[in-house]
């Protein structure tokens, strides 16, 4: 992942994910990153750098593949649209929405 100007320059690169499927701004320019290739959530500062995975294959719930994110500011609510399993990576949309609350 990398931010770049408008010129094409590169400004700055995240390179520890395996295909990040899906982004929504979080606060103060930070980044919330669908990691599809390692099943987890991952929140970037506005340089691009780690500031925690939010949700692994560690934590209690399982997310497959995540595809899309939607963060609600008002609520603090993060929604992830996901597989159950790997038999979802069959079909091109998701089975499971999970919905995180973030502090």
């Amino acid at each position: 992942m990398s931010e770049v100007d408008v010129s094409g320059r590169v400004l700055r690169t995240f390179a520890d994910v395996s295909w990040p499927h899906h982004l929504a701004l979080y606060s103060e320019g930070h980044v919330l990153v669908a990691d599809y290739g390692r099943q987890r959530i991952l929140l970037l500062s506005s340089e691009l750098q780690l500031q925690s995975v939010l949700i692994d294959t560690n934590s209690q719930v399982k997310l497959w593949q995540p595809r899309r994110l939607c963060y609600n500011k008002l609520t603090s609510q993060l929604y992830v649209a996901h597989g159950s399993d790997e038999r979802s990576s069959l079909w091109l949309w998701s089975d499971v929405i999970s919905m995180f609350h973030l502090r």
